[in-house]
């Protein structure tokens, strides 16, 4: 049995670190297909896709919060998605965000995030350097999930921090909770 998984291109890195543990635990094959990490910028282009692209039922490794509908464009497909409305919440729980937050406005920075951020914010947003900082001005800190699964370097994290002029910290994370709530959907799937 072959499993399905249709993606945000935000999570490639990650998905790709847990593929054998996926199939070794739930005992199928995976074919994973990654979209474009920006696509959530635009409502109508995002069903669309998600609507072309999906055949059979299919594990959407998507938030909730990614569409508006995006539970009942799921429902519709036959598909299960995660538990979590965004990117930060399939990643760390609600207590280790409380943590890590405090009494600070922080923006969760996945490492797909910070590789991709030029397309989901310069070419998605359309944004230029004054809209990153206009936008990121009321942000105290980003901190960057930091998963270990794809190397970064220090310009890499300074070219951020130009764009927005947001300190970046980093925060080292397993991917325990994210297998997790990936297995979690995908047995759900299986049950169907």
């Amino acid at each position: 049995m072959t499993l399905p998984i249709l993606s945000c291109g935000i999570f490639k890195y990650e998905l790709a670190s847990i593929r054998g543990d996926l199939e070794r635990e739930l005992g199928v094959e995976l074919s994973e297909r990654f979209l474009p990490p920006a696509l959530d910028l635009d409502f109508y282009l995002l069903e669309r896709t998600l609507r072309g692209e999906v055949r059979q039922p299919t594990a959407l490794l998507y938030g909730c919060m990614c569409h508006p509908s995006m539970g009942d464009i799921a429902s519709q497909l036959n598909s299960k998605l995660p538990r979590g409305s965004n990117c930060r919440e399939l990643f760390i729980s609600d207590a280790r965000r409380n943590e890590l937050t405090g009494n600070d406005n922080v923006f969760f920075l996945t490492l797909g995030g910070l590789k991709q951020w030029r397309d989901i914010y310069i070419d998605g947003h359309g944004w230029d350097e004054v809209d990153g900082r206009m936008n990121f001005g009321y942000i105290d800190k980003v901190i960057l999930l930091d998963s270990g699964v794809v190397e970064y370097t220090d310009e890499e994290l300074f070219e951020f921090y130009e764009f927005t002029q947001t300190p970046v910290e980093v925060e080292q994370i397993d991917l325990e909770f994210f297998k997790q709530g990936v297995l979690d959907m995908c047995r759900t799937m299986m049950e169907d």
